[in-house]
């Protein structure tokens, strides 16, 4: 058996790394909305989500994701359809498109009477193009698509952007575990 003693002053130098390891800021943007089409004819819908960065925060990667559900209210089935073969998910830093996902998405079909949710589509840790992102930035979520006459979806999104630790706490972190790993003794 294998135990682990850690001095006081180890256990302090560790939670000290753990804590700028896990300090980094992030920012999100979510959206958990339902469209109702009301109308006789089949419309298009674009719609805006903001959230400012986190006060302070520099971030350098993002990820982000997106889910739909799909369902038909008049018996003649229901589909989602892409605007002009625009993506339906655009991700924006200062309303500059950085990642978008379904595209090109023709359209998700239900039949009649039915609920459906489409596979969702997702981006992770990856770096936001030209770079980091300041405190000033204003991050969002645009939704564009269609819906069919006298139906509904209902769609989840995220955008989320962070920044990286840096060396030196990944270094402390390496450091406060090899110290308590040479505190190791058998019983």
């Amino acid at each position: 058996m294998v135990s682990m003693k850690l001095s006081t002053v180890n256990l302090v130098a560790m939670t000290a790394a753990i804590g700028i390891g896990t300090a980094a800021s992030a920012s999100v943007v979510t959206i958990s909305q339902t469209f109702f089409n009301s109308s006789n004819t089949t419309r298009t819908y674009t719609f805006y989500q903001y959230a400012p960065l986190a006060s302070g925060a520099v971030a350098s990667l993002m990820s982000g994701s997106v889910s739909a559900t799909v369902t038909d209210l008049n018996g003649n089935g229901a589909t989602l359809g892409a605007v002009n073969g625009l993506a339906m998910y655009t991700a924006t830093v200062n309303d500059i498109a950085v990642r978008t996902l379904w595209q090109p998405f023709s359209a998700f079909n239900v039949g009649q009477f039915l609920s459906q949710s489409t596979a969702p589509g997702a981006f992770a840790n990856e770096v936001i193009p030209g770079g980091s992102t300041t405190s000033d930035a204003l991050l969002g979520i645009s939704l564009r698509f269609t819906l069919s006459a006298g139906d509904t979806v209902s769609f989840a999104s995220t955008f989320t952007v962070s920044n990286v630790p840096g060396p030196g706490a990944m270094a402390l972190l390496a450091v406060s575990g090899a110290t308590g790993a040479g505190r190791r003794r058998k019983r």
